[in-house]
């Protein structure tokens, strides 16, 4: 599954965008979140218009997956999950506008420091949209 060369979230300790996070899910993310977890989909997460989304912790509220003791957007954090995080998370910042067109998330603090996308993650963005459109 492809990834980002380089991520500036983990050279910069960066957890922003796992907090508040309304991440959708594939069904192959379930699967292998449910998988190598051990848990069941509505331990990790919650549908909400036909779509499967992550779930934050209460107290944090941050991704139930992330690693944090603080709900300070802004406090470091680590994926517990990280090998086998959703495709989502794989791809962003890289996000898709309402005419499918792919851009850097301008809520991301290091969206400059991404190197140019690489053609499997637009792809694998699309093909999370596509089934996610079909979900709904």
């Amino acid at each position: 599954m492809g990834t980002w060369p380089t991520s500036p979230c983990l050279e910069k300790g960066c957890s922003f965008c796992c907090r508040s996070t309304e991440m959708p899910l594939s069904s192959s993310d379930i699967l292998r979140i449910a998988t190598t977890t051990g848990q069941h989909p509505n331990h990790f997460s919650k549908e909400e218009e036909g779509i499967r989304i992550l779930l934050n912790n209460p107290t944090t509220k941050a991704c139930v997956f992330l690693d944090t003791d603080s709900e300070d957007p802004h406090a470091p954090g680590l994926c517990s999950i990280y090998e086998n995080r959703p495709t989502g998370c794989r791809t962003y910042p890289l996000i898709l506008n309402t005419d499918d067109e792919a851009f850097l998330d301008t809520l991301c603090p290091h969206r400059e420091d991404f190197p140019e996308a690489p053609p499997e993650l637009l792809e694998m963005l699309r093909n999370l949209d596509s089934e996610l459109q079909g979900q709904s």
